[in-house]
């Protein structure tokens, strides 16, 4: 009886410090439904949120059908704290991931670079094209929201 009780509680404390060197990282996009790639390797789709080891570099990928793909790095951070214990400093428990939360805002394709000399047509038949992607039903009413606030702000920078 007390080996197994022994057992049980090493099995906790293993599992306990594990999720202290591990971070939980909300990932969001606007809009929201992009596929979320860590390194390459497909993790879910926004709003979703993902669990990394602190002490390590990441890249993430927001991908979604008709928007430029949005990478942003991870990388651990060393947190301030008064006393530090040898062995936890080298498995990276005072670290932190950043930034942290991730929150992207997708660019749409059809967007170029740069406004062009004709800014006013093209953010009209831009506007235009949005409002008809939101008539055939192939965008939501967010979605068009999102596009119209995109385009305007593309287009009114200076």
């Amino acid at each position: 009886m007390k080996k197994l009780f022994l057992l049980t509680a090493l099995a906790a404390l293993l599992t306990g410090c594990n999720s202290a060197f591990q971070e939980r990282v909300a990932v969001n996009s606007s809009p929201e439904g992009a596929d979320v790639f860590v390194n390459d390797q497909l993790v879910g789709r926004t709003p979703v949120t993902v669990t990394l080891d602190k002490n390590g570099v990441y890249e993430l990928r927001l991908a979604k059908e008709g928007y430029k793909d949005k990478v942003v790095s991870l990388a651990s951070i060393r947190q301030d704290s008064f006393v530090k214990f040898g062995p936890l400093v080298d498995m990276g428990y005072y670290r932190e991931l950043s930034p942290s939360p991730v929150d992207a805002g997708l660019q749409p394709t059809f967007l170029p670079e740069y406004p062009g000399l004709n800014a006013f047509n093209d953010m009209t038949s831009n506007i235009l094209k949005v409002d008809q992607m939101r008539k055939e039903g192939k965008i939501s009413q967010q979605e068009h929201s999102y596009l119209i606030k995109t385009i305007t702000d593309f287009y009114s920078k200076k």
